[in-house]
């Protein structure tokens, strides 16, 4: 029977440049550092930091300014 190592180097040995690559990415991701992984957190919170939160009221109507809109993009009244 094959050792592990083997047996991952024999099924990504068929795979496309492209998918290797992606693979690639993929163990450095999760080969990261302590500290490059706590920056990545950091970064990750931030941007979702809007996330699950209403930013509008509830009675808004998203569609109250559509023909203004159209109009702008050269859509008829």
């Amino acid at each position: 029977m094959l050792n592990l190592k083997d047996q991952v180097v024999q099924k990504v040995s068929g795979l496309s440049e492209e998918n290797m690559q992606f693979i690639l990415d993929m163990i450095e991701r999760f080969m990261q550092s302590d500290s490059e992984e706590k920056n990545s957190v950091a970064i990750s919170k931030r941007i979702g930091i809007a996330k699950g939160q209403h930013l509008y009221d509830d009675d808004y109507d998203f569609d109250e300014m559509n023909s203004e809109i159209a109009l702008m993009f050269g859509g008829m009244e």
